[in-house]
């Protein structure tokens, strides 16, 4: 029995026992799915240094491949980020930004850190401007 399902993002595929989950065309970047090409990307890499170089370079391509998918939705993302700042107050922004610069050093997420850091800073400039 073959079903699939289609969402917004993935395209699903069941027969029996094997599930493969495929992305759908045209559709936005998304954080969530570049970071799950880049640990995949991580994983056929270390698998591929032990047992085959094709795996290694299979790895290091899906890794690009989930680095570039998480750039263009961060580009997406800064500019909400950037309308809503506008709009929020210096210390909830500085708090905000604190937590997220914290959770992106935790985490090793550049766009955590310098998205952090834009708020941080512009909660300080809407404080100097008072």
């Amino acid at each position: 029995m073959l079903r699939t399902n289609v969402t917004r993002r993935l395209v699903i595929t069941r027969n029996f026992s094997t599930t493969r989950v495929v992305l759908a065309p045209n559709s936005q970047p998304s954080q969530v799915i570049g970071h799950v090409k880049w640990v995949k990307g991580m994983g056929e890499e270390m698998i591929g240094t032990v047992f085959s170089s094709k795996l290694k370079e299979a790895g290091l391509a899906d890794k690009k491949a989930g680095i570039e998918e998480m750039r263009a939705a961060k580009a997406i993302g800064d500019k909400i980020v950037e309308e809503k700042v506008a709009h929020e107050g210096p210390v909830r922004l500085a708090a905000e930004g604190r937590t997220e610069g914290m959770l992106g050093k935790m985490f090793c997420c550049e766009g955590m850190k310098e998205r952090g850091e834009f708020k941080v800073e512009t909660a300080k400039e809407k404080i100097d401007q008072v």
